[in-house]
């Protein structure tokens, strides 16, 4: 008897992955097959659409025609069936957990990256991962500054009553960008004050074993006297931490992807719009004694994936953010969040939204190409879609603040400077930033 129960948990320790293997290749061979279908279906759409443009179609040296605008939306709205949202990219391939556990446990044990922690160097503060704080006397002109180090632990805290976006603190006017880390951005444009995938804390999951920072974040949330919106690219851990969430509140309006609001609502947060790709919202600026402002914000689409769990993989989109305002001399933001590059989606963004004052581009995570060139650019695919999307500025961010991937912890501002020199890019017009930094947008 013993022997037959041996014998029958050998064969279930053989059977069943190769029967969850089947079931994962077979449920991957025809639901590429439907996404397939769709972008082709599209392509051909879109290819007709353009051919009844006057003479041989779009002219790229002119500003798009509202027919060309239309179309490329068309093509590249967001795709749902079966219950998940999919990526409508010929670049694009699922990956599943079967890729993730060959790089990170097979290849990585080959290659002796099992525990490789980037090359790191044991100390504290990392000498070429510079940390400044924030220039709040630029941000707030009327108020003080925080008067105490990074490290001191006691921020200079403002309390934020629901609606207010802050304390009523006057803001400039400029358009500045404050990297905080990750793809944590602090934006201000014409007044409007933006935080784009608030995460500060330590660590990327409430553990002892998730990715712990490389250098602390440069201020507190609650040094930021005011956040009128945050946009929320999609619902991983680096970029969406619920204690920001809870710190927040409904003191700021969240704009988030379509399945991303349910979670923040869950913390009790009313002031929550989803966009889908390419959907808008209006958002009014309204300060005492001041005309209203107003912004038009606009999800777009990029390429990655979303998850919380195991069990709620591309149940909730994933979207870059596009705000412009309204003013006498408009002025516009792209939060790109994570993406993979895709040369006809860029292309497409520049001609709907194009040109663009001010980049958050991710440049960091990788590493292996094989398996991350879908889901995170490297700092060539990110030059290649600011000089696409006509940025003005670009920053690169989503790199020196968690360890995630294979690549060097350094790397990315190298390879972009090598990015920079083969596309012909000055460091004006796409740079990294020391953590904590201000900078204004001329």
């Amino acid at each position: 008897m013993y022997a037959a129960g041996l014998y029958g948990l050998k064969r279930a320790v053989i059977i069943l992955p190769v029967a969850w293997t089947g079931a994962w290749l077979g449920y991957y061979a025809y639901t590429d097959t439907i996404r397939r279908s769709h972008i082709r279906d599209r392509n051909d759409e879109l290819a007709k659409t353009l051919s009844r443009l006057p003479g041989e179609g779009s002219d790229f040296s002119k500003p798009a025609e509202e027919i060309e605008r239309e179309a490329l939306k068309k093509r590249y709205s967001s795709l749902k069936f079966a219950g998940r949202y999919w990526n409508p990219y010929v670049e694009w391939r699922e990956q599943g957990a079967w890729e993730w556990a060959l790089w990170k446990i097979v290849i990585s044990t080959i290659t002796l990256k099992l525990f490789y922690n980037g090359g790191v160097p044991p100390e504290r503060p990392i000498p070429d991962l510079p940390l400044e704080r924030p220039d709040f006397s630029l941000l707030y002109p009327s108020t003080t500054s925080s008067i105490y180090p990074v490290s001191s632990g006691k921020p200079d805290t403002t309390y934020r009553s629901p609606g207010s976006g802050g304390s009523d603190v006057p803001v400039t006017d400029k358009l500045t960008c404050t990297w905080l880390g990750q793809s944590t951005t602090y934006v201000t444009l014409d007044n409007l004050t933006i935080l784009t995938d608030p995460a500060l804390s330590d660590r990327t999951l409430p553990s002892r074993i998730a990715p712990q920072r490389l250098r602390p974040s440069p201020c507190e949330l609650s040094e930021l006297k005011r956040v009128d919106v945050v946009l929320v690219s999609h619902n991983h851990f680096d970029h969406l931490d619920p204690e920001a969430i809870k710190e927040l509140g409904d003191s700021c309006e969240w704009v988030v992807p379509p399945g991303v609001g349910p979670f923040i609502r869950s913390f009790g947060v009313t002031r929550v719009t989803e966009l889908d790709w390419w959907q808008e919202t209006k958002h009014t600026l309204s300060r005492p004694g001041q005309k209203d402002k107003e912004f038009t914000i606009t999800a777009v689409p990029n390429m990655h994936w979303s998850a919380r769990s195991p069990l709620d993989t591309n149940a909730t989109l994933w979207a870059a953010f596009h705000v412009k305002s309204h003013s006498e001399k408009p002025k516009s933001f792209i939060h790109l969040g994570d993406t993979g590059y895709s040369p006809t989606l860029y292309h497409a963004v520049g001609r709907v939204l194009g040109p663009i004052d001010l980049a958050a581009i991710p440049i960091g995570s990788y590493e292996p190409r094989w398996h991350m060139h879908l889901q995170h650019t490297d700092p060539e695919g990110a030059v290649r879609m600011a000089l696409q999307m006509k940025v003005g500025k670009s920053v690169g961010v989503h790199w020196g603040t968690w360890l995630m991937s294979d690549e060097a912890y350094n790397k990315p501002p190298l390879d972009l400077e090598l990015a920079r020199q083969k596309l012909d890019v000055t460091e004006d017009q796409f740079c990294v930033l020391p953590a904590g930094k201000t900078i204004v947008i001329e």
